[in-house]
């Protein structure tokens, strides 16, 4: 069958549901919570799921992280997520306003060798963001907008900053959702042409028209999604206790690790990012002695006066879902054995009209694998799930968008492998 609108038959969107409906949202971190307002801001009636006592309670629960842009320089679909993302967000917690704990105080992204000086070039060259919004620094001036001394050149994001991710999720379900706490769905299966979800405690929840998954790792813990492209790393973050007689960073630090400024007393400095065993489900992580001392030894050598022998208060561990491109997944859910089929002739470099359209799962979608960036990325990527759901046109520049969904699509990895004949 030939594209329609330039969008290829392997990720053709399934027909929309223009009129608001039912929805299950499967977690309830910052990926979820964003996937739900989306959502009721069109009417919808929300459900969300949550397998612990509270929201933002696994990757989404450290106690502060970062809000600032990933910045790419040549033109690709990563580059317009991700700038679109970060403009978003803010516009996102613009609207939210106080109901998010959080600090605009700015962010310092510093270039610590050559290759990173190089790579800020790039980016000023290529006008990733208006010179409001960004801007390079030399280290005289990093080290007033810091308050602490700076050996090196950065970029200076004004309006970037921190976010508490808990009231950032919070803040996002208020008033869009029904949400059930301790509920950790094990069972998905659809009926009588809706989702129907069970919980491990054998609640059964009400029957919804779309189900999302947005439960990171253990999106792939059901029949339909197994296959789906996840895997771990684990991120620890540490806390550490600011000296009354040394003045701290005014703004966030970021240097490959990040320092955060004080906060109740205390900063905040991490993160580790280390490949860990694959589980479904996801492992439990618990704090280690070896990666606080790793990042207070990040923090030490940028800010000796300041971590040079500090001691930490605790640290906190958790997983996050990454990808092998580093951009989430963001669509609907293939019905994989149907999909190998229907495309094997990729592996012969049949035409595009040829194929019929991708068969999905109907009414499943997926929001996963937003790394360390879902901060950033979960408000934007909520968005245009909930506008493929609806059937909305979007933007304005129609091309790029659609370049764009192609490269989040859930299914992407099964057409590079077969056009790779890898599968």
């Amino acid at each position: 069958m030939k594209a329609a609108d330039g969008i290829p038959p392997w990720f053709r969107p399934p027909p929309p549901i223009v009129a608001p409906a039912r929805a299950l949202v499967v977690g309830g971190g910052i990926a979820g919570a964003s996937a739900a307002a989306a959502l009721a801001r069109r009417g919808w009636s929300v459900t969300v799921a949550e397998r612990r006592g509270r929201v933002a309670a696994e990757a989404s629960g450290n106690p502060a992280g970062i809000h600032m842009p990933r910045l790419v320089a040549g033109r690709s679909p990563e580059r317009f997520f991700h700038t679109q993302a970060y403009l978003h967000g803010s516009r996102e917690l613009t609207r939210l306003g106080s109901a998010v704990d959080r600090s605009a105080c700015g962010v310092l992204q510093l270039a610590i060798n050559h290759r990173q000086v190089e790579s800020h070039a790039a980016v000023l060259r290529a006008e990733v963001l208006p010179t409001s919004a960004m801007r390079a620094v030399a280290a005289e001036e990093a080290t007033v907008l810091a308050g602490v001394r700076i050996d090196h050149p950065a970029l200076w994001f004004p309006d970037a900053g921190w976010i508490d991710p808990a009231s950032y999720s919070r803040g996002l379900l208020s008033d869009t959702a029904i949400v059930h706490l301790e509920c950790q769905i094990v069972d998905l299966r659809r009926e009588g042409g809706a989702w129907h979800a069970g919980c491990a405690d054998g609640r059964d929840l009400e029957p919804a028209d779309v189900v999302i998954l947005a439960n990171s790792l253990d999106a792939r813990a059901f029949e339909q999604t197994h296959w789906l492209p996840l895997s771990p790393r684990r991120g620890q973050v540490t806390r550490v206790s600011a000296s009354r007689n040394r003045e701290g960073p005014r703004c966030v630090i970021s240097h490959g690790g990040y320092v955060i400024p004080a906060r109740d007393g205390e900063y905040l400095i991490g993160a580790t990012f280390d490949r860990v065993e694959d589980a479904v489900p996801a492992l439990v992580q618990h704090p280690s002695d070896s990666d606080d001392a790793s990042n207070l030894a990040e923090a030490a050598a940028l800010l000796p006066d300041l971590f040079a022998g500090a001691a930490p208060l605790g640290g906190r561990a958790s997983l996050r879902a990454m990808t092998t491109d580093h951009l989430p997944l963001v669509g609907p859910v293939v019905i994989h054995d149907r999909f190998m089929e229907d495309f094997a002739g990729l592996r012969q470099g049949k035409l595009e009209r040829s194929f019929p359209d991708a068969k999905c799962h109907p009414g499943l979608w997926v929001l996963a694998g937003l790394g360390a960036r879902g901060l950033v990325t979960a408000p934007f990527a909520g968005e245009l799930l909930a506008a493929l759901i609806t059937g909305e046109s979007g933007s304005p520049d129609l091309a790029a968008r659609r370049e764009m969904m192609a490269a989040l699509h859930p299914a992407r990895f099964l057409v590079r492998d077969l056009k790779q004949r890898r599968a």
